[in-house]
């Protein structure tokens, strides 16, 4: 859905880099087997993530096997047999991105509801199989904290502490879902920080495009409709490693039975996520310099 949340490659084993790409793979074939084939458009890297915390947290049994696959018809490729927790990570996926799909159908202007409209009757057989298959609950779930997340920003509040929660509570509840006790606290909690993470991270990635676009944005109304200065970034960068910090101390209460799964873990929340903060707020420097340019130039025109 939004592909953020990723590994650090250069920073894991070669075993662990193939069993991660092998969830990934698995987890392709479990969208394509449960809901529908058209469904495999819309695998990230945040389900796949989601895929192996349920993994941790559930002590799922799992087998990998060597395919083919149609994106990778040459070589086989170590895949993940189907399990509980991949079937499940391809329902929820089914559910948030139909409702994602409808939503920005219904907010969204030129591309990304063009998108939306083309995509959402592709999307609605995958809803239909997890309702079919006893998601029903979580499926209302999503539809309400959506539609109060959309209420939100309808109301153009200039704030992004709000929304972001809202869409934590949105993967917390995914990633708790059908546990129970100590994993579903920790499940909820550590969905509701990557959540939340997420928002802020798209928020402040989308920032330049939304406002050329003149698109909905927190962090532009937030900034009065103008990009972040430098000290600006470095606050956002605070507030997003502060989710982290809070999502570490949610995967430090797992009790993992597996090293690999452990370390894969581990490098996303300390390694990749980080990065991908880092890449994101380094976008923004070019912007800083052309702002003071500005600046000075408005000062010397007052001086006239």
């Amino acid at each position: 859905m939004f592909g953020y949340v990723k590994v650090t490659q250069s920073e894991l084993r070669v075993k662990e880099y193939e069993f991660y790409r092998g969830v990934y793979c698995g987890l392709c074939r479990s969208m394509g087997k449960c809901t529908g084939q058209c469904s495999r458009m819309a695998l990230s890297y945040d389900f796949a993530f989601l895929a192996v915390a349920r993994l941790a947290l559930t002590g799922q049994d799992f087998s990998f096997e060597r395919k083919r696959c149609a994106v990778h018809i040459l070589h086989k490729r170590s895949i993940m047999k189907r399990n509980d927790q991949l079937d499940f990570c391809a329902y929820a996926a089914a559910l948030l991105n139909y409702h994602k799909l409808l939503d920005d159908k219904n907010d969204e202007r030129g591309a990304k509801k063009l998108r939306a409209t083309l995509l959402t009757p592709l999307m609605k057989h995958g809803r239909k199989k997890a309702l079919k298959n006893g998601y029903a609950e979580l499926d209302a779930k999503i539809s309400e904290l959506l539609a109060r997340l959309a209420d939100f920003e309808a109301k153009r509040e200039a704030s992004v502490d709000l929304p972001a929660a809202i869409f934590g509570e949105i993967l917390g509840e995914i990633c708790a879902f059908g546990l129970d006790g100590t994993e579903a606290r920790i499940a909820a909690s550590l969905g509701r920080h990557v959540g939340s993470w997420i928002y802020i991270a798209d928020a402040l990635d989308d920032m330049a495009d939304d406002k050329k676009l003149g698109r909905y944005n927190p962090m532009l109304l937030l900034y009065g409709g103008e990009l972040p200065s430098k000290e600006q970034i470095e606050s956002i960068e605070i507030a997003l490693k502060n989710e982290l910090y809070e999502a570490e101390s949610a995967v430090d209460l797992i009790e993992f039975n597996n090293a690999t799964v452990k370390n894969i873990i581990q490098n996303i929340i300390y390694l990749g996520m980080p990065a991908r903060i880092k890449e994101i707020c380094a976008k923004y420097s070019e912007c800083e310099c052309s702002g003071s340019s500005r600046k000075r130039k408005s000062r010397k025109e007052d001086l006239k």
